[in-house]
């Protein structure tokens, strides 16, 4: 499941202690809009909101590929069934809608390195192919990094774990984490937006 790389709202709760209508509630009006992330060892759930209404909830049992569910009930009653962890990120007015509506993703089973390709020419490659997917880049010696998203070839934005919002597209925070590879070595993972 592919999460915001920003530092979460709210981290380090347990499903055990919370009712999750009212708690959805409470973040719709402290945060506005976001995503509350729940993890067990079985599943992995992503419950996207903004200040009005649910906009999409997000499931992945182990070993298997995140769908979207049909209905909110569905998230509803597993978050029940299960005990879990629970990060709230929040997400800007731009972002909620791209992060709840991520189209199906494959990911590619190659890691490349930073000594291997340097990110601008891997982004010119990708450019040239007209990938629609992201990369994320996780630098090795820091807890820095990001998710670049590609559409036809362009890059149209990016999560980054110091950015806020969940989606900048801001040159200098692409700059930024370009600055923080060039210091220490990075891996890059691919996932390809499926159409379906």
């Amino acid at each position: 499941m592919l999460t915001p790389r920003e530092k979460p709202y709210l981290e380090g709760l347990n499903s055990y202690y919370l009712h999750l209508e009212k708690f959805i509630e409470h973040m719709q009006g402290e945060v506005g809009s976001g995503g509350v992330h729940c993890k067990s060892p079985n599943l992995e759930m992503l419950i996207y909101f903004n200040e009005h209404e649910i906009i999409s909830s997000l499931l992945q049992k182990k070993g298997k590929e995140a769908k979207y569910a049909p209905s909110y009930e569905i998230a509803r009653g597993s978050f029940y069934g299960a005990n879990f962890l629970i990060k709230v990120y929040q997400l800007d007015a731009h972002a909620i809608f791209f992060w709840a509506q991520l189209p199906p993703f494959q990911r590619a089973k190659s890691i490349l390195k930073s000594t291997e390709i340097p990110l601008p020419d891997l982004v010119f490659r990708l450019r040239q192919k007209q990938f629609s997917g992201f990369i994320e880049v996780q630098v090795l010696s820091k807890p820095d990094g990001g998710i670049l998203f590609f559409h036809e070839g362009e890059r149209v934005g990016g999560s980054y774990s110091w950015g806020k919002g969940g989606m900048s597209t801001a040159h200098e925070d692409y700059n930024t984490l370009l600055g923080r590879i060039q210091s220490a070595e990075a891996t890059f993972t691919f996932g390809s937006f499926v159409k379906e």
